[in-house]
């Protein structure tokens, strides 16, 4: 295991494959592997939609550990429509840190914050604001910063269903910008509720969208998902972790 650290640390795709492991899973599917793949190498701000099922959630659990792995300084907040769910993602990926014996070094220490909603990895110098931290969107979202922010599944049928909730939500997502340290990061994770959902606006905004469907699409499909939102990094490869 020593020996392949590094190449551990330099490919999410191999640390996806250990905790895959760890967890008693299959080896992860292709499509994991490619959103995997995107969630190292996109930009700075982008947002994955995925059809149910496939792990959008898990994928990024884990890479939020890989990326605590690589530098235990960072800061991140996780953000969902409810506090629950961003407690689940929490609690999860301290689970994670907890249950793998080669991320022992990351478990909280005596002293530090130890939460599964809010809590410091082992080598995290003292800071104001949490290692991880998870929080509803019409929760307290200023007062902490974070280097990267997680919006998983912000946007839900009971907050979507009407164009006034609609622009509620897309005024509480600018607040990120005032909890974004300098090239900090936001990573959107979720399903699109309507027609007019807020993710269809993040291209106004900077944001890169790719879209990875539940089955190949049409040529008419492919021109109403927009071919570049739909394309871009889709199942090109599968690398052998081994």
């Amino acid at each position: 295991m020593n020996n392949n650290m590094e190449r551990v640390k330099e490919d999410f795709r191999l640390f996806l494959y250990l905790i895959w492991e760890h967890l008693m899973l299959p080896e992860p599917t292709a499509v994991q592997y490619d959103i995997a793949k995107y969630l190292q190498h996109g930009d700075r701000r982008i947002c994955i939609q995925a059809f149910r099922g496939i792990g959008k959630s898990w994928i990024t659990s884990a890479f939020v550990v890989w990326l605590l792995f690589r530098n235990p300084q960072l800061r991140i907040m996780v953000v969902s429509a409810s506090k629950e769910r961003a407690d689940a993602f929490s609690s999860f990926t301290k689970r994670l840190i907890g249950e793998v014996d080669w991320l022992a070094h990351l478990a909280p220490r005596a002293g530090q914050r130890n939460s599964m909603i809010a809590f410091d990895v082992g080598e995290a110098l003292t800071d104001h604001s949490p290692s991880v931290k998870s929080v509803g969107i019409t929760g307290q979202l200023t007062g902490s910063r974070a280097d990267l922010i997680i919006a998983d599944d912000i946007e839900v049928s009971n907050n979507s269903s009407t164009q006034t909730m609609r622009d509620k939500l897309a005024n509480l997502v600018k607040e990120f910008d005032a909890v974004l340290k300098p090239n900090g990061r936001v990573i959107y994770l979720g399903t699109p509720q309507t027609e007019m959902s807020i993710y269809n606006q993040l291209p106004d905004r900077g944001y890169q969208i790719r879209i990875w469907p539940a089955l190949y699409p049409t040529e008419k499909q492919v021109e109403m998902y927009q071919a570049d939102w739909l394309l871009g990094y889709t199942l090109r490869y599968r690398p052998t972790p081994s």
